[in-house]
Formats: structure tokens, C-alpha cells, sequence
């Protein structure tokens, strides 16, 4: 009774190894296609880069009015001697951005050219005033066809090395790929100041974007605090009190505000001026005094 037993055993294992084996054949005899759109550290290799489901925009980040980006379709099985088209398609479910104005309308059909596993999808974005306090989407799918199904509905990648990102959202299916865009500024890495204190003070999108007009610079200036040295900072932040105390003293009217209220400020105003007004005051506080 007990070799019956094994017997059976032996046969159901044997039955479900060709069954998992058929399907392993009767996948790789199609070929797959996915989005392999790859970012992470600078001292990797990128090879070793983490799966992204998103290619961030950030324009306010850069001088530039205009950014290209770029989308890696990639394609899995053999190598073919001959060109695979396929197409993509926008999710205008999940897309609020705006052909013609928040980016150039683009082809949705490619090639896989004889001989290449990859192709390249160029999507060029335009600056424009609804990227200031939103953040935009444009979705993009693959489509299936004769030549591609699309497989990879829930990739996972090697953590041994960097994981995806995750601040705009992530999803398991390669057939998606979004493109978030905007024109928000947040305080970069070479940014010397917070809360009233260092340098620069604390951070506003009006200071940066007035620091930048007085000194002639640019947001890849403050990409990090070795482009941005502490003297270099000093220097800008002598620049804009100079010119924040010279316009205070016009009168209340040429005052320079904060858009809460308050008096633009960098500790170096009351290094020059004692009495000048102090982090956090109004005009009140200042021309009343």
C-alpha cells in the first residue's frame, strides 16, 4: 500500500513538473514587451538600477522651459532579424496633462527594429503655469498585438540594490508607465538656511526665484552645497539683504513680502543692520517700531 502510495505521489509530481514546464515553453515561444524605464544612484552601474514605474519632471528644478524624456520599451525572448511593430496607448483615466500644452503630441506607434530588444519613446513637456502649484500625469500602455503579448503584470525587481521609487506612486504592471510633471520648488540640497536661521533663512519659492534674478544664478547652482560652498552662499546672502534693506528703506510700498505677509528676510539683513527687521515680522512690526 505504501509503494501504491508512492507511486501516485510520484506521478501527481511528475504531472504538475510538465505542466509547469509546458507553460515555461509555452511562455518563452512569445515574446513579451515591457516598460524598462531604469533611474538610481549615481555610483551604481545602471544595470543595477531599480524598475521605475514613473519618470519624474521637475522644472523647478531647471532653467530650461522645455525637458525631453525618455521611455525605454524593452522586449523579452529572442532577438528577431526582422522589424516588430508595436503601439501605446494614453490612460485618459489616470492623464491630466495636456497635449499642446503641457507637452507636444508624440507617436504612439514604434518599432522594435531587426536585430535591437529595445526602443525609445521621446516625450517633450512644456513649462507652463498649471504645473506651478499641481503636480501633472501623463499614463502611457502598451498594447498587445501579433508580435508582443505583455506579460510582466507583477514585476519585482532585485532588492539587493536600489528599490523603486515610491514618492509619486507605484505599480507592479510593466504594461504602465507614467510621466509626472511640475514646476513646484522645494528647497534644494545646497539651500544653507532653516527656520529664520543660516545663511539663506528659511526656504520660499519667491526668495529662490529673487536670489537667483540678484546674483545672476540658477536653480543648478543650489544643486548641492559643493557647487554651493558656505563663502559662495555667504556672498548671495550678503547680495539679497543689500538689496532687501534698499528696498525697505524706499518705503513700506517697495517693501520686498514674503507670501504670507512677512518681511523677506536672511539672517544677513540684521548683520548689516542691527535694527532692521528681525525673521517672522510684518511691515507693521517693522515701520511702527
Amino acid at each position: 500500500m505504501k509503494k501504491l502510495l508512492t507511486y501516485i505521489c510520484m506521478l501527481a509530481f511528475a504531472a504538475s513538473f510538465t505542466s509547469c514546464e509546458k507553460e515555461i515553453m509555452d511562455y518563452e515561444g512569445v515574446d513579451g514587451l515591457y516598460f524598462d524605464v531604469r533611474w538610481g544612484k549615481d555610483f551604481r552601474s545602471p544595470d543595477q538600477w531599480a524598475h521605475q514605474y514613473y519618470t519624474p519632471v521637475e522644472f523647478g528644478a531647471m532653467t530650461a522651459n522645455t525637458y525631453t524624456a525618455q521611455v525605454r520599451v524593452t522586449t523579452s525572448g529572442t532577438i528577431k532579424d526582422y522589424d516588430r511593430p508595436f503601439s501605446i496607448t494614453i490612460g485618459k483615466d489616470s492623464t491630466d496633462a495636456v497635449a499642446g500644452r503641457d507637452y507636444v503630441d508624440f507617436s504612439k506607434d514604434y518599432v522594435i527594429k531587426a536585430g535591437e530588444r529595445y526602443a525609445y519613446i521621446d516625450i517633450t513637456f512644456n513649462r507652463t503655469p498649471e504645473m506651478v502649484d499641481d503636480t501633472l500625469t501623463l499614463q502611457l500602455k502598451l498594447e498587445p498585438n501579433e508580435y508582443f503579448t505583455c506579460p510582466f503584470t507583477n514585476y519585482e525587481d532585485n532588492t539587493k540594490y536600489d528599490l523603486p521609487e515610491t514618492f509619486y506612486g507605484y505599480n507592479h504592471d510593466a504594461t504602465y508607465h507614467k510621466i509626472v510633471v511640475n514646476d513646484v520648488m522645494v528647497r534644494p540640497d545646497g539651500w544653507w538656511g532653516q527656520n529664520g536661521l543660516g545663511s539663506f533663512g528659511s526656504f520660499s519659492r519667491k526668495k529662490w526665484l529673487l536670489m537667483m534674478e540678484i546674483t545672476n544664478t540658477t536653480v543648478e547652482d543650489y544643486a548641492d552645497m559643493k557647487i554651493m560652498p558656505m563663502g559662495r552662499a555667504g556672498a548671495i546672502a550678503e547680495a539679497l539683504a543689500r538689496y532687501l534693506l534698499e528696498q525697505a528703506k524706499k518705503g513700506r510700498e517697495y517693501a520686498v513680502l514674503e507670501d504670507d505677509g512677512t518681511m523677506m528676510h536672511c539672517p544677513t539683513v540684521n548683520t548689516i543692520d542691527p535694527n532692521a527687521w528681525k525673521y517672522g515680522d510684518t511691515p507693521d512690526d517693522y515701520y511702527n517700531k
